[in-house]
């Protein structure tokens, strides 16, 4: 069970990556388009489930890569450090 500090930092980072990350892209566009196409067959209700399966798996996906980025980035300051020390 995630603790409260789990939940600020996964708070934190989505915080952050709404801020960094555009919205309107030709990717979501795309995205987009085709939801609004299987609107027309789909009842609502699975509409409205896959689309929240498409945006927790978007935001699943940016919040790792984020976490994946700051890893890089303590591994390179570490390894600057050894080099100056």
């Amino acid at each position: 069970m995630p603790t409260k500090s789990d939940k600020t930092h996964n708070y934190t980072i989505i915080s952050r990556l709404d801020d960094a990350i555009p919205l309107q892209t030709d990717e979501w566009v795309n995205v987009e388009r085709f939801i609004n196409q299987a609107s027309e067959f789909m009842p609502t209700s699975m509409l409205n489930s896959l689309t929240e399966a498409v945006v927790a798996y978007a935001d699943d996906q940016a919040r790792r890569g984020y976490l994946l980025g700051q890893d890089d980035f303590v591994k390179e300051l570490q390894a600057r450090l050894a080099r100056i020390g």
